[in-house]
């Protein structure tokens, strides 16, 4: 018994350092900028259940039938959606144009409140460990509704900012929203959870 347990340990740390990090990570490895690059051209695409966890419905935030969603656009994803859409473009590639760049961390705000939604009027805030995380940018649009007979009149913003990813860790992240007439939305990411 004594002789099997060292062979054992030793399948186990084998083991346990083969499972992938996945956790939010940047600068991005060449590593994971080929799971990246692979997860985008497998077979079928980006797989909707990986993609949910980017996203978030802000139920307390809705007009009508629109509720308002927040998502987030790490390095990693930014990898595996370029590749899911380039023909012809390979592993190799995808390190060649990705490995030590400069990569941005976004999150896309569609905010869905009231009719005739004034413009520039939603004040946005993304904490981390208690701290105000301040974008590079910030860029916002009136928000309208699609339907199959046209656009629906603006009933909020579609909001986007950028982060340079350095500025984000791997900890939660808190989306906070609030409207001109009052409303307050909120959300959280677990970066842990996503790569």
């Amino acid at each position: 018994m004594s002789k099997a347990w060292p062979a054992f340990h030793s399948v186990l740390l084998a083991l346990s350092l083969a499972i992938p990090v996945s956790a939010y990570d940047v600068p991005l490895t060449e590593n994971s900028i080929r799971d990246a690059y692979f997860l985008g051209t497998r077979l079928g695409g980006l797989n909707p259940d990986f993609l949910a966890g980017y996203a978030r419905l802000l139920a307390d935030l809705k007009q009508g039938n629109c509720t308002s969603e927040a998502r987030l656009e790490t390095p990693f994803l930014e990898v595996a959606e370029y590749a899911s859409r380039v023909p012809n473009y390979s592993a190799q590639s995808a390190v060649k144009d990705f490995f030590g760049k400069p990569l941005s961390f976004r999150i896309y705000l569609d905010v869905c409140y009231r009719l005739r939604a004034p413009a520039n009027a939603v004040t946005v805030k993304i904490m981390q460990n208690k701290k105000e995380v301040v974008p590079n940018s910030f860029e916002s649009s009136p928000y309208s509704e699609s339907t199959e007979f046209g656009f629906l009149p603006p009933n909020g913003e579609q909001i986007v900012l950028e982060f340079t990813a350095a500025k984000i860790d791997s900890s939660d992240l808190t989306v906070l929203i609030d409207t001109s007439d009052g409303q307050h939305g909120e959300t959280r990411f677990d970066l842990q959870a996503l790569r």
